[in-house]
């Protein structure tokens, strides 16, 4: 099909080009041979009248017009996209669709591993696909790349639709065996403490309770550093270190691990994770489907001001005092 003597299916090739900014790779993410491939970016730029890509060592490098042309022609693919996909009804029962989810581990732990669970029932022949939040995060929901992100505020990307999702507050997570029972952490003993932080993400970002405290005029010692949220259990047990985690995943852990929650002494304001898809895919009947499950499953968390149940693991009077 041709629109202003332009063959429409060119549109495909040029954004595969612009992403890789490679001939083989676009051939290869495009399933056509290479010659195929270079013979469209030739008609593309004697459409454009541009060279469009130009080779600087072993890559290509896109020109001024190259580079005004990314966004227009992924924003035009994706309305094409959510057009192919218009359906008068949308089963979820019956669905093979393939969501792309990024999200930090904590909303994976706490959140979207009972999402699966449920869609395992709802809809099973549904594929996820959950990655983390990275510094390309923003690139990938503006690019269609990803369905849907998960992210605390500061991590929103602007121009698409969000909505708040679930709330949570801080608390510490320290080892059974090195503090007594009636432990009682004051924010003298929290600062005097060695702590086990989380900066996660290819760009080493800081946690939200790490923002609000790096305002204040003390400092937390932190020995170590973790990737990600996942490994601070196996690196609290067996030491005199505290963890501040949000809530919800400490007492996760506690569940799991011979650790213990205690409230946090240092006033660290709740946050909310919020829910955010492109602005193209906002009627998606898919993704508004996904949508409704992800805000019911987040509706059904225990509140937060439930007393947690002791973990298995915990006997009375284990450990020695602090």
């Amino acid at each position: 099909m041709r629109f202003n003597k332009l063959d429409l299916n060119l549109l495909v090739v040029l954004d595969a080009l612009l992403a890789t900014r490679s001939v083989s790779r676009a051939a290869e993410r495009l399933f056509l041979s290479q010659p195929a491939t270079s013979l469209a970016l030739g008609r593309l730029r004697e459409y454009f009248d541009d060279e469009l890509l130009v080779p600087v060592g072993k890559t290509l490098v896109p020109t001024p017009l190259a580079e005004q042309l990314v966004k227009p022609v992924r924003d035009v693919l994706l309305q094409i996209q959510t057009v192919t996909r218009a359906r008068p009804t949308f089963d979820p029962a019956t669905a093979t669709r393939r969501f792309t989810i990024e999200s930090s581990d904590y909303v994976i732990t706490v959140l979207l591993a009972e999402v699966v669970r449920r869609a395992a029932r709802l809809a099973p022949l549904m594929q996820f696909d959950l990655r983390a939040i990275s510094p390309q995060t923003p690139e990938h929901l503006d690019s269609g790349g990803i369905e849907l992100l998960i992210a605390p505020e500061f991590a929103v990307v602007a121009g698409h639709p969000a909505e708040p999702l679930f709330e949570d507050t801080f608390s510490c997570l320290l080892c059974e065996a090195h503090f007594a029972p009636d432990f009682d952490l004051s924010s003298e003993a929290y600062f005097d403490a060695t702590h086990v932080g989380v900066e996660w993400g290819g760009g080493r970002r800081i946690t939200y309770d790490a923002k609000m405290l790096s305002r204040g005029r003390r400092q937390r010692r932190q020995d170590v550093i973790a990737p990600n949220f996942t490994l601070v259990p196996e690196l609290l047990v067996g030491t005199p270190r505290i963890a501040t985690l949000p809530t919800r995943l400490a007492r996760h852990m506690a569940a799991r691990f011979p650790l213990r929650v205690v409230p946090c002494p240092i006033a660290i304001p709740r946050f909310a994770e919020n829910l955010q898809w492109h602005k193209y895919q906002e009627r998606d009947p898919a993704i508004s489907w996904l949508r409704g499950l992800l805000r019911a499953t987040a509706a059904d968390l225990p509140a937060l001001d439930e007393v947690p149940r002791a973990s298995p693991r915990r006997r009375q009077g284990e450990g020695a005092r602090a």
